[in-house]
């Protein structure tokens, strides 16, 4: 099997010093007192991305969530950007989460920063040697342009055959870097147009060799992220998404596999708006859609600022504003029982988890149990093949290895997400409508063996395989399942009208349907077909049976005085017999403010 990204460190040995001021960590202050180190200084407040949501597609909501944040982080950070540059002190921007972070700082300088009213928090960020752990089978003979198991086990090729390939999405492997001359990886890097490779925008170094500078071009000391990036979208039959576009960002360093907290949320940035290869000039029309992460944050390695288990809640809230999706490792520490679900962000609500089943679809022994240790919450979220998975190697432009790992499973799930997004660009964007659908469309898997959290694992979810196998064919299938339509303009105060149509699209009689529509804000429902019930912003219409291929429309109208973009967003279906939502396509609708023209009345005086 294979672990995530392990690395194991010490920190400096207790101080004998007075204790840490209020803002700063035990641990930076332990360790700044006996040489200069790399701080993370978080600056003081954070903006509202809640905006993001009501915007109409993926492109405006990522421009809005960068926008705001940067505009925010120059104004909160101006006063401490000028005062680090007037002590000779070197720092980078994290504005995704209103960071910065100082090179080499002493403890004169953390004193310094400590009283400044401008900071909230100090943190250490240490890039600790450490040991990627890499149990793995020998290679085996290429299959290429044969899809490996864990792709036909997700049903990858029967979307193929639909003519969804992953077109027009891209992922972002964040990783250990890649192979990008690989043979099965060249063809889908969108540096490459089949001539030359550009790296700007495409490429980011955000975890370079010590004394060494950046990488000017995505390189891969591990084999790690070159594997992963093979399954999610690799051509040759090893990738879920043969046709999304990758990027990459750096962020654990050497053969062993470095990260840091800094170093996350760097790649995290990078993703929501791309840079050239120094880091300058981010273009948020450039984002990812989809970020892969085969890692963990973890304390007990070494990786500062990971004791704080919302340390990635942030950059990963972020991105989930801007419709990025984030998709992580749930771990490799199954071994430990319950609870194994430990670390970040595979912890967090604001990533999609994924565990890891054999070929046999038994859970692997090394996959992490929930519930999430931070929220209590069912994880992993869903499965994917993780046992003995073949794909790309780092160490040649053919070479390939078979690995296991929740990291092998991750990308399975962020390629199946890159079909659904590329089946259904009405979706790209939607995180939670889209973790939804692929909860809902799960294929269901439960034990007898084990109860975690309470819950039973003969109840689906459980926290053992959560809502159970991934299903590429059935999450696309019901991408169909239910959509609305409505005017594209609108002056505002003219009623609208809604029409809905539901499809059972599944091969058998589903039960009780139940479709909720949200109204626009301040809207009233003035009538409706079949009539729906009101509940708060929401039309609700509880229906029976459907039987296969049954087709069910409603309608409705509603009357806002507000003028822009509204919309009937979400909109679910919800069935009896499926253990989750299904999001439909819903309409918008940008209401024009009316124009009201006054008749001109010349009076002429005799």
């Amino acid at each position: 099997m294979v672990a995530l990204v392990w690395v194991c460190a010490g920190v400096g040995l207790p101080s004998a010093h007075a204790q840490a001021p209020k803002k700063v960590s035990p641990q930076l202050w332990r360790a700044v007192q006996q040489a200069p180190r790399d701080v993370l200084v978080t600056a003081q407040g954070y903006p509202d991305l809640s905006r993001a949501v009501h915007l109409p597609d993926k492109p405006a909501r990522t421009r809005f969530v960068v926008e705001t944040l940067m505009r925010h982080a120059e104004q909160s950070q101006a006063a401490l950007r000028a005062a680090l540059r007037a002590r000779g002190l070197q720092f980078e921007v994290l504005w995704v989460s209103n960071q910065l972070l100082v090179r080499r700082a002493t403890l004169a300088d953390v004193q310094w920063l400590a009283q400044r009213a401008d900071v909230a928090r100090l943190d250490l960020d240490v890039p600790v040697k450490g040991v990627l752990a890499t149990p793995r089978a020998m290679a085996r003979p290429s299959v290429t342009n044969t899809p490996t198991w864990g792709v036909q086990r997700v049903r990858a090729p029967e979307v193929w055959a639909l003519g969804y390939r992953g077109q027009g999405i891209v992922i972002a492997n964040l990783d250990t870097g890649v192979y990008w001359a690989h043979t099965w990886l060249k063809p889908n890097y969108r540096g490459w147009n089949g001539t030359t490779a550009v790296h700007d925008y495409h490429w980011f170094d955000a975890a370079p060799e010590a004394g060494q500078l950046p990488a000017d071009e995505p390189t891969d000391l591990t084999g790690h992220g070159t594997h992963t990036v093979g399954t999610s979208n690799g051509v040759g039959g090893i990738g879920v998404a043969p046709e999304a576009k990758w990027i990459a960002c750096r962020n654990m360093a050497g053969a062993a596999g470095v990260g840091s907290v800094a170093r996350y949320t760097a790649c995290f940035q990078f993703a929501l708006a791309p840079t050239d290869r120094n880091g300058n000039n981010p273009n948020p029309d450039l984002a990812a859609d989809i970020t892969s992460n085969s890692w963990a944050c973890d304390p007990g390695y070494g990786e500062e600022g990971c004791d704080v288990p919302t340390a990635l809640v942030t950059p990963t809230q972020a991105l989930r504003a801007a419709g990025i999706m984030v998709i992580a490792a749930a771990g490799n520490s199954g071994g430990q029982g319950c609870g194994s679900v430990n670390l970040a962000p595979a912890t967090l609500d604001q990533a999609f988890s994924i565990g890891a089943t054999t070929s046999a679809d038994t859970i692997a022994s090394f996959s992490s149990r929930g519930p999430s240790t931070l929220t209590g919450r069912i994880k992993p979220d869903v499965v994917a093949p993780g046992v003995g998975v073949l794909s790309a190697w780092h160490t040649g432009e053919s070479a390939q290895m078979s690995l296991s790992g929740t990291s092998m499973a991750t990308p399975h799930v962020a390629g199946v997400a890159a079909l659904v997004w590329s089946a259904a660009p009405w979706l790209r964007g939607n995180v939670e409508g889209t973790e939804q659908l692929l909860r809902a469309t799960a294929r269901p898997l439960t034990t007898t063996v084990q109860t975690c959290g309470g819950v039973p694992g003969t109840q689906v979810p459980n926290n053992t395989f959560g809502y159970g196998l991934v299903d590429a064919l059935m999450a696309v299938s019901y991408t169909r399942a239910l959509r609305s339509e409505a005017p594209s303009l609108a002056p505002a105060g003219a009623p609208i009208t809604y029409t809905v149509v539901l499809t059972n699209v599944a091969p058998f009689t589903r039960a009780g349907a139940l479709v909720t529509a949200t109204l626009p804000t301040g809207a009233m429902l003035l009538a409706s077909d079949p009539p729906a019930a009101q509940v708060g912003q929401l039309a609700v219409w509880s229906l029976g049976a459907l039987a296969p291929n049954a087709v069910i429309t409603l309608s409705y109208a509603v009357q806002t005085m507000q003028s822009g973009w509204v919309s009937n967003a979400p909109l679910w279906v919800q069935f009896a017999d499926l253990p989750a939502p299904v999001p439909g396509r819903s309409a918008h609708t940008f209401l024009e403010a009316r124009r009201f023209w006054l008749p001109l009345v010349y009076a002429q005086i005799p």
